[in-house]
């Protein structure tokens, strides 16, 4: 759980260095609540074979507009099942095959718990949410631990009335 920080989570950076190619290598983040980080909630710049998979992003007021933000290199990049309350994922990707499925973006979900103090589970189903996703070998139990359903939520939390 990552509040009110300037960026949530970082695989790589904009400075590349000589001779460096890439900065994160078969790197997984996963199952993550963000909430308000105007910066970046997630950056991915100068990765090969990551996957950024049901995370739950939550900055509806975004002054940058990057909940997700895919930048310079980002080769076999899987982005997958994430929920963004606010602006929609942000790629400005030069090269590298990257593959966005199954994300949703809602210009503000009202179904958190208490997204002020991050807790961004889901109190109820949401359309388009619920049993939504698509099976990402990577992240077969959410936030708290529990096996996902089939097919699963998106984000990084199970709805816990479903099973």
């Amino acid at each position: 759980m990552i509040i009110d920080c300037d960026t949530g989570i970082c695989l790589g950076n904009s400075h590349r260095g000589k001779g460096v190619k890439t900065h994160c290598t078969r790197c997984i983040v996963r199952n993550n609540f963000v909430c308000r980080a105007p910066e970046s909630g997630i950056l991915a710049d100068y990765t090969r074979d990551c996957v950024i998979a049901h995370n739950t992003i939550h900055d509806p007021d975004s002054r940058l507009k990057r909940l997700i933000r895919l930048v310079h290199d980002n080769d076999g990049l899987l982005v997958a099942n994430n929920l963004l309350s606010g602006p929609p994922i942000r790629s400005k990707t030069a090269t590298g095959s990257i593959k966005l499925d199954g994300n949703v973006t809602r210009k503000r979900v009202e179904a958190f718990v208490d997204d002020r103090r991050g807790n961004l589970h889901l109190k109820q189903a949401v359309d388009g949410v619920s049993g939504a996703g698509r099976i990402v070998a990577a992240a077969t139990t959410d936030f708290n631990k529990q096996t996902r359903s089939r097919p699963p939520d998106v984000g990084a939390d199970k709805l816990e009335s479903r099973d």
